[in-house]
């Protein structure tokens, strides 16, 4: 399915028929095992509604491909941070637990971010509070890797990373509760985001000798 993700069955997404049925079972879970698997469908990018399946996201995006394709591109370069960041953001997102989720998912795209500039630049900035700094390391890269031009950096700090960092955590560095609709839509964008990354990442180290 994974190879094939266009492929249809009397006129539906296979996937989305997979899904439908194994929604169908969860009737017989325990509770806990129930909520485990809603929140599970929902980082797939699907909900059931009054006993209704439906799609919370375009189609196009494909979380579970980008989710896969995250972990694989971690574990291809040896990522080990921003993996234990991103698995434990999953895990507590499963368990409801969506403070705990929040402070992980951005910790994870934050180590990322650190994690692709110690390895493509030379003598990077290191320390705790030097985040900005590596930012601005990426962005002076030749290639640049994250693209001034795109307002992904730069324009006095109105960009799509910092923007994104704020969206994270709204109300700094302690965000308080959050709620099942917020939290799922964080992990959204960390996971659509990171993907983009790691391609670029992929597609760097491989022109390289």
């Amino acid at each position: 399915m994974r190879d094939h993700p266009d492929y249809e069955y009397d006129g539906r997404l296979l996937s989305d028929l997979i899904v439908e049925e194994a929604a169908g079972c969860i009737g017989p879970f325990n509770e806990v095992q129930s909520e485990r698997f809603v929140r599970a469908l929902q980082r797939a990018g699907y909900a059931i509604e009054g006993g209704q399946f439906r799609h919370t996201l375009p189609e196009a995006i494909d979380l579970p491909a980008a989710d896969d394709e995250v972990h694989a591109l971690l574990n291809r370069y040896n990522l080990t941070t921003p993996l234990g960041h991103l698995d434990q953001a999953i895990d507590s997102h499963g368990r409801s637990n969506w403070a705990a989720a929040n402070g992980q998912i951005r910790s994870f795209l934050e180590s990322l971010l650190d994690e692709i500039t110690y390895l493509l630049v030379p003598n990077p900035p290191r320390g705790q509070n030097q985040g900005e700094a590596r930012r601005d390391a990426l962005a002076n890269l030749q290639p640049p890797f994250l693209m001034v031009g795109l307002f992904e950096w730069g324009n006095q700090g109105r960009n799509l990373v910092n923007g994104v960092f704020k969206r994270l955590h709204p109300q700094g560095a302690h965000p308080g509760l959050s709620d099942e609709e917020d939290s799922t839509f964080r992990l959204h964008l960390v996971l659509v985001l990171g993907r983009l990354f790691l391609r670029r990442l992929d597609a760097l180290r491989g022109a390289r000798p």
